[in-house]
C-alpha cells in the first residue's frame, strides 16, 4: 500500500474573512464578561450594553457572510472599545482584569480589521 506524501501536505487555507468573523465572536464573548465584571449601574448602562452586544453580534454575521462594508461597523465599535477602555481606567473601583479584557477585546477588532483589509496578495503583480 503506497501513501502519497503530497495528499498528506495538503492544507486547508481559512479564509480572511471567516478568521476575523472568529475574532469579533471573541469580543462578543469578552462583552459579555464585561458586564458581569464591571455591572450595570442604571437602566441607561443596560440599554446601551444590549445595543452594543447586539452590534457587535450584526457584525460577527457580517463579517462571516464577507460583507466588505463591515470593516466600517467594525472601525465604529474599536472606537467605542477604546472610549470605555479610557472611561473605565479612570474610575476607581476599576480592576486588572477589567482593563485587560478591555485591551483583549481591542486587539480582537484590531486584529479583525486587519484581515479584512489586507490587501490581495496578486494585486501588484505586474501582467506580461
Amino acid at each position: 500500500m503506497f501513501i502519497d506524501p503530497l495528499s498528506l501536505m495538503k492544507v486547508k487555507f481559512i479564509n480572511s474573512y471567516t478568521l476575523a468573523s472568529y475574532f469579533v465572536m471573541g469580543t462578543f464573548i469578552i462583552g459579555v464578561i464585561n458586564i458581569f465584571i464591571h455591572g450595570l449601574a442604571d437602566l441607561a448602562d443596560v440599554i446601551l450594553a444590549i445595543v452594543i452586544l447586539i452590534l457587535r453580534y450584526f457584525s460577527f454575521i457580517l463579517v462571516k457572510r464577507s460583507f466588505t462594508w463591515s470593516k466600517y461597523l467594525l472601525i465604529l465599535l474599536l472606537a467605542r472599545s477604546i472610549y470605555r477602555l479610557w472611561y473605565i481606567m479612570d474610575l476607581p473601583t476599576t480592576n486588572f482584569l477589567g482593563i485587560f479584557m478591555m485591551v483583549l477585546q481591542i486587539i480582537f477588532t484590531i486584529l479583525a480589521l486587519s484581515l479584512i483589509m489586507r490587501v490581495p496578495a496578486n494585486l501588484y503583480k505586474k501582467r506580461k
